[in-house]
């Protein structure tokens, strides 16, 4: 088992602090970013096993950014999961259109959504769909 790295995308600093501290402790390593436009650049050079995607965020909103990493040769292989304050799961749909493979919404149990990533990344390593 090598390094395993998730990309957080949040615009909440508070939000990404909170999650990289929790997958620290399953020795998860973590990259950060705080929109979706730098999400993108960040999943190409830094190649991470998983991308937490938050929906609502300054320059490009996570359903674009999904969408582009999705319709990426070097992004496409890359499990997303969406993060949303939206009480309104209207979206849901169109982010499970765009390739997420679930969808989280806020306010969230960082415990469990740390829980499911860990899962999510076993069964990816040993080749297994999520």
């Amino acid at each position: 088992m090598g390094e395993r790295k998730v990309l957080i995308v949040d615009d909440e600093d508070f939000v990404r602090k909170l999650i990289a501290v929790k997958l620290r402790r399953f020795g998860v390593d973590s990259i950060e970013s705080d929109n979706g436009i730098d999400a993108i650049e960040k999943a190409i050079s830094e190649k991470p096993d998983l991308i937490l995607l938050d929906v609502m965020m300054p320059k490009m909103n996570g359903f674009d950014a999904c969408q582009r990493l999705k319709a990426n040769q070097e992004t496409s292989h890359i499990p997303i999961v969406m993060l949303t304050s939206k009480t309104d799961l209207s979206g849901r749909p169109w982010g499970e259109q765009t390739g997420a493979l679930e969808y989280f919404s806020k306010p969230f149990s960082p415990q469990k959504l740390v829980e499911r990533v860990v899962k999510i990344l076993d069964q990816v390593e040993i080749g297994s769909n999520p």
